[in-house]
């Protein structure tokens, strides 16, 4: 195995590109050569990498500058990589294995086209077999009920913080302690079971390291993946778990020549398992076998100062052994442009009595003070970044920028999945699943129902809360019912549709929120769909967990700014300022509840009495850990370096003490200064007495300009005016059919009310049906990503199959209705039943050709599915006009309606606008026909109500 150390900023990624180039040149074909990293993104930015590398050698004969030549000969080579490019195997960790499970899957028991689980939704299928195993050994006589007594609750939690602790060990090892051993009975049934419910079929991250280490068991197996990729290129090896380090160290061991690069003093993703032990025993073993590379020491990233400050640091903290040893912290030098700056690096201590923590708030304003001065310098506020251990420490800094006006963003939050819109849709997701579930006051205090104290304290209490909730509040109730047809929605779709459709007073979630509040649920989104859970309780379970977790981030804002940033999200970073505040920041020692070693799999519980030696052996893995991040934050800056910290009398405490005691405790280097200034006075804010009056300025005329609301939306279609012309009458207490007293308010209800007289259809529900379900005039009422009513769907179907000029006999075409998406969440009896309705419906209309309608033949000219775009004062009307034909010279709108009663008096306002847009396009006004299909009553209202229609509503005002 080879291996390199490459420290921050000597170009990791543009010596594997080399690698890749010298392999080429010398005849290994690029299918041969697998290159694997740690995330996607940067195997892609390899992958592109590379592509330009042979671009260069193919146009230049050199890489860099000569950093590759192609030999004699060898062109030809770099044409075929070329073409072979586009199949290269460059992936991640888990990539590469599953690509060898794939190779084999047959013979080691998988299904080749497995299908692969996000570790989110594996723990949830876990904790899910936890639950049930719960349950299952309350009964006294099931074999493990003395296991679950004593595991209890606590036990139950253990177990899952072990499965998520599952790639520290191969197996598992449990003592003999009660607790232990009943944790061990408990996690083992629940993860067999786990096993069990994935099958051949699926695979989790763990359980995708686990199958290739049994890949390397079988000597067919693994001979046939040595083959298939006899090179392996694997980057920030630093990182790898030790189910990852076993696997490429059998993969070394069965002929794969295996190179690895990585930097040790950058291992600081303990956290998810990673073990900096696996990448010391490749470079022991490298070092036996005289395969130890040279290590990358040319920094293109870092100015002189910081160079030299760097080597102070990594010389100074491998001397002591802390974090790293000597050989993996080599001396580097500045290169390339960045020779040519010589930089600086600032080291500030607040030093002064009384509480740390507000002693903190002086180094913050010292910290922005500094980032001010080199912004008058002439650095960007967005090419400069703050980093810290923990974001409570960014919150202080934030404030300390914003009292001085300094424009920041965190780049990474707490909190995204407790913001208030995304609370608002789990909570509606919950009620739509479970109505009288835990998440109901929430969800009736929300932005859906809108309920206040006093009529949620109406509610809440009673013995049936719905049904209070339906004879007091009509609307919200109706809201619940329409969420529970969106829960039986595909998750990304459930989420879409409690997002986007105007559940409330005719407004979505979407228009409710701010910016910030619409980017974090297109995030929401985004996220959902990079990992579609498989069913709504999973992605529920889901949002649950992540809110809970400290470490789940908000989503990045827009704009320019000092960004702020925790250690581990500045890795892979870089600024031309960085700020680490707060280097006096103390490491509390708590116990872990639960520990795995490495080695063995021993697993240790601190509530069983725990492993004293386990405790002390992690907590002297963090403080090595520790050490390490402290280099990567300083490694991120570019051409300045600050580094903040604060002290007692007592002493300075964390990496302070370490800067302080062993990294300059001679000369600082040069380019690198010590100031030690005293604490700001706490600001104190007095309200001083005004000396007088200050005299008024005049007004500036535009204050007192009124703008006046438009009448309508910018877009708005006729069969929606329609609905908010009803929902106008319902709110000024008269009825639907009567004339409304100016134009309607926008955003009301787009829905219209049912009468009493007039049943909602099989399937309906008040807020999906409509009285005449024409959705073919209006696309804006609902969209593709509601679940259609049955009313909706007939008028959907109908409207089609008259444009279409089908008949009620043809079955074939009758059959093609099942295509349409409308149809898709119904049953096949439910489409059965639809289509026969509709064939009823083409019956009724065809029956009405050549006696009230006339005949198609008859037809001068005649066009079906007009789209309307009519502009008109500050609205566009948008729609479709269902039938406009001329006949002896006179044309005619016909309006086909799927309604059980007849009331023209309703569409007087829609049908004029219709004849209102073909006359300004013909200049010749048509005569306006609404067909009613279920009656076969054909009504031609008088030309003159329609005009009115439109003179009252206000509409001919806004479009002359």
């Amino acid at each position: 195995m080879r291996v390199r150390v490459a420290s921050a900023g000597t170009g990791k990624t543009t010596s594997l590109v080399a690698r890749y180039l010298t392999l080429v040149g010398e005849g290994v074909p690029l299918r041969r050569v697998a290159g694997v990293t740690f995330t996607r993104d940067v195997a892609d930015e390899l992958r592109q990498r590379v592509a330009q590398g042979i671009h260069e050698v193919r146009a230049h004969g050199s890489y860099l500058g000569g950093l590759y030549s192609v030999g004699r000969g060898a062109a030809p080579r770099f044409e075929s990589a070329s073409r072979e490019l586009g199949g290269a195997l460059l992936t991640t960790i888990h990539g590469f294995m599953i690509a060898g499970i794939r190779l084999s899957a047959p013979l080691l028991g998988y299904d080749p086209g497995f299908a692969l689980l996000p570790e989110w939704e594996a723990r949830a299928l876990f904790e899910e077999e936890l639950r049930s195993l719960g349950l299952v050994t309350a009964d006294p006589d099931h074999p493990l009920h003395a296991a679950a007594v004593v595991a209890g609750e606590e036990g139950m939690a253990l177990a899952a913080m072990l499965f998520d602790n599952r790639s520290l060990a191969r197996d598992l090892v449990f003592g003999d302690a009660e607790l232990e051993a009943a944790v061990g009975a408990m996690y083992g049934a629940a993860y067999d079971s786990y096993l069990r419910r994935l099958g051949s079929v699926a695979l989790a991250p763990g359980e995708v390291e686990r199958a290739a280490l049994r890949m390397l068991d079988v000597a067919t197996v693994r001979e046939r993946l040595a083959r298939r990729y006899p090179i392996v290129l694997v980057d920030e090896y630093q990182d790898v778990n030790p189910l990852q380090g076993a696997f490429f160290e059998r993969l070394a061991e069965a002929g794969v020549a295996l190179e690895v690069v990585g930097d040790p003093k950058q291992s600081i993703y303990g956290f998810r398992s990673a073990d900096v032990a696996v990448f010391r025993r490749a470079l022991d073993a490298a070092e036996r076998s005289g395969e130890l590379l040279e290590p990358l020491t040319a920094s293109r990233r870092h100015a002189r100062a910081v160079v030299r400050f760097l080597n102070r640091l990594t010389g100074a903290l491998g001397a002591a052994g802390l974090g790293f040893d000597p050989r993996e912290a080599p001396p580097v030098e500045a290169a390339g442009a960045q020779a040519a700056v010589e930089g600086r690096v600032d080291v500030v201590v607040v030093d002064g009595h009384g509480r740390l923590a507000d002693l903190r708030r002086s180094e913050a304003e010292v910290l922005a003070e500094r980032l001010e001065a080199a912004h008058a310098a002439g650095t960007d506020y967005s090419d400069m970044a703050v980093v810290a251990r923990t974001h409570a420490l960014l919150s202080l800094v934030e404030r300390a920028l914003e009292a001085r006006d300094v424009p920041s963003m965190r780049l990474k939050g707490t909190g995204f999945y407790w913001r208030n819109e995304i609370r608002d849709v789990y909570h509606a997701l919950r009620v739509g699943a479970d109505p009288a579930g835990s998440s109901l006051t929430a969800f009736l205090r929300g932005p859906f129902a809108s309920l206040g104290l006093a009529q949620l304290a109406a509610v809440m209490p009673a013995d049936d809360p719905l049904a209070v909730l339906a004879a007091e509040h009509p609307r919200p109730h109706a809201v619940i019912g329409e969420l529970g047809r969106f829960a039986r929605l595909a998750p990304l779709d459930a989420v879409k549709a409690v997002v986007r459709t105007p559940l409330a007073s005719g407004v979505t979630l979407m228009d409710r929120v701010d910016e910030r509040g619409r980017d974090n649920i297109d995030a929401l989104l985004f996220e959902i769909a990079s990992q579609p859970p498989s069913d709504l309780d999973l992605l529920l379970d889901r949002l649950d967990e992540l809110a809970k977790r400290a470490d789940a981030a908000d989503v990045p804002s827009g704009g320019d700014g000092v960004r702020l940033l925790t250690v581990h999200g500045s890795k892979g970073l870089e600024f031309r300022v960085v700020a680490l505040f707060d280097t006096g920041f103390g490491v509390r020692d708590d116990p872990y509840p639960a520990l795995v070693d490495p080695a063995t799999g021993r697993v240790s519980l601190n509530a069983a009495g725990g492993d004293e030696a386990a405790q002390r052996d992690r907590r002297e893995r963090d403080r090595h850990e520790s050490y390490r991040l402290l280099y990567v934050a300083a490694s991120r800056a570019r051409d300045q370096l600050i580094l903040t910290g604060s002290k007692t009398p007592s002493g300075p405490r964390g990496w302070l003490a370490t800067l302080l005691d062993t990294v300059l405790v001679d000369d600082p280097p040069d380019g690198t200064v010590l100031t030690t200034v005293a604490p700001r006075p706490l600001r104190r804010f007095t309200i001083a007495r005004p000396a007088g009056p200050e005299p008024r300025l005049p007004s500036a005329p535009w204050t007192l300009h009124r703008f006046e609301p438009e009448p309508f939306e910018p877009l708005l279609s006729p069969s929606r005016l329609v609905g908010l012309q009803a929902a106008a009458a319902a709110e000024r207490g008269q009825e639907p059919t009567e004339p409304v007293d100016g134009p309607p308010r926008t955003g009301a209800d787009d829905l219209l009310p049912l009468e009493a007289d007039e049943p909602m259809a099989l399937g309906e529900s008040p807020l999906s049906s409509t009285l005449e379900a024409d959705w073919g005039d209006d696309q804006q009422a609902g969209g593709l990503d509601d679940l259609p009513g049955r009313g909706r769907v007939i008028g959907t179907l109908v409207h089609y199959a008259i444009s279409q000029d089908w008949t009620a006999d043809d079955e074939e075409q009758l059959e093609t209705l099942r295509a349409q998406e409308v149809m898709f969440p119904y049953s096949g009896a439910q489409q059965d039943d639809l289509i026969a309705e509709v064939a009823e419906l083409l019956g009724g209309y065809r029956a009405l050709l050549g006696r009230e309608l006339a005949g198609l033949d008859d037809r001068d000219d005649d066009r079906a599915e007009i789209p309307l775009a009519m502009p008109g004062g500050s609205t566009v009307w948008e729609g479709v006009i269902d039938r406009l034909y001329r006949v002896d010279g006179r044309w005619y709108v016909d309006d086909y309606k799927t309604d059980r009663l007849v009331r023209p008096e309703r569409y007087h306002l829609q049908l004029g606008l219709y004849l209102h847009a073909v006359e300004q396009a013909l200049g010749t006004r048509p005569a306006g026909r609404l067909v009613y299909l279920r009656s076969g009553t054909v009504v031609e209202p008088d030309d003159a109500d329609l005009r009115a229609a439109l003179q009252s509503s206000g509409v001919l005002a806004s479009n002359r």
